[in-house]
């Protein structure tokens, strides 16, 4: 599987944190995509693939209801996840995208930000004629790749658009490090509810989910990267920042749909790699041969994955 990344370039910076390109053959036919500290801007060159939706558990029955598959738009925009995504690969994977630092969606539209977080919607919505880019790159390299990218995007900045410095010094505080609301707010010479406000209006989420989102990032970036049986139990709280082990079984659940153990059976046996595009064989509790059909409109799809996973 051939990955490269390069940094957005400066006109596009600190909206765009980079541009990434993705092409091979999947480790499995289904991946586990798990919730970071940003959103993607994507444009699909390979066949279609679909995101699984498992619906709820039944508590009477202790069941599921099924199993949905939305095929996935050309070109598609994924708001910050709070919880982790299912794709059903096709054969072969060819992708390209943009890396948005939260706060990067306002730099292009005036739709707010709150709106678009759990979600995953057609880029026309939000980027008129992103999916035509795929006319003109039919087997682009990377850097013709990131070229296009990079003057659709320029071309697309609102004019005279400044963020607000604190929505970008709170965010990349987070990300860093796990800090309580009130001791960033007072480090941005700001009330709490001022910090909320800021971050909500620019971001989409407050500042205490994306903290759960970026130290969750943390945790499992750092236990992917351990040599194979290295932690276990408690001694992963070591690598972040939960004050014991039924606090982070809860967030990785959350956040994940495993627990910790299980992760890092799975990322341990496909490489360090894999920590946050987590290769599945089959979608749990989907019976053999279960039908997963296309959801009518699924060219135009907006589904809501907030709740998906706990």
């Amino acid at each position: 599987m051939l990955y490269e990344e390069w940094p957005a370039p400066p006109d596009l910076q600190p909206y765009v944190a980079a541009f990434w390109l993705v092409r091979g053959r999947p480790a499995a036919r289904y991946e586990k995509i798990l919730p970071g500290p940003f959103a993607h801007l994507v444009l699909n060159l390979s066949e279609p693939y679909r995101l699984i939706e498992t619906h709820p558990r039944d508590p009477a029955s202790g069941s599921t209801s099924g199993h949905r598959a939305t095929e996935v738009a050309v070109g598609f925009y994924s708001g910050l996840q709070r919880s982790f995504l299912i794709s059903e690969n096709p054969a072969r994977i060819f992708n390209i995208g943009a890396v948005l630092a939260p706060f990067g969606l306002a730099a292009f539209t005036a739709e707010p930000p709150s709106a678009l977080q759990g979600t995953v919607v057609d880029a026309e919505r939000i980027f008129p004629g992103f999916s035509s880019l795929r006319a003109g790159l039919a087997d682009p390299t990377p850097s013709q790749a990131f070229a296009a990218l990079g003057t659709f995007l320029a071309a697309r900045l609102r004019p005279g658009f400044h963020t607000d410095q604190r929505a970008v010094s709170a965010a990349s505080a987070l990300a860093a490090e796990d800090l309580r609301v009130a001791a960033l707010a007072a480090r941005l010479g700001v009330n709490e509810s001022t910090l909320e406000r800021i971050m909500l209006r620019d971001c989409g989420v407050g500042p205490k989910t994306y903290s759960d989102v970026c130290r969750f990032h943390r945790f499992v970036t750092a236990a992917a990267a351990l040599p194979k049986g290295a932690a276990a139990g408690r001694a992963l709280l070591a690598l972040a920042d939960y004050y014991d082990q039924p606090h982070l079984i809860r967030a990785f659940r959350r956040f994940a749909g495993y627990t910790p153990s299980e992760y890092l059976k799975v990322v341990h046996d496909y490489g360090p790699e894999y920590a946050t595009f987590v290769p599945l064989e089959d979608v749990p509790g989907m019976a053999p041969g279960e039908r997963t059909g296309t959801v009518p409109g699924g060219a135009g799809f907006i589904q809501d994955r907030r709740a998906a996973g706990r």
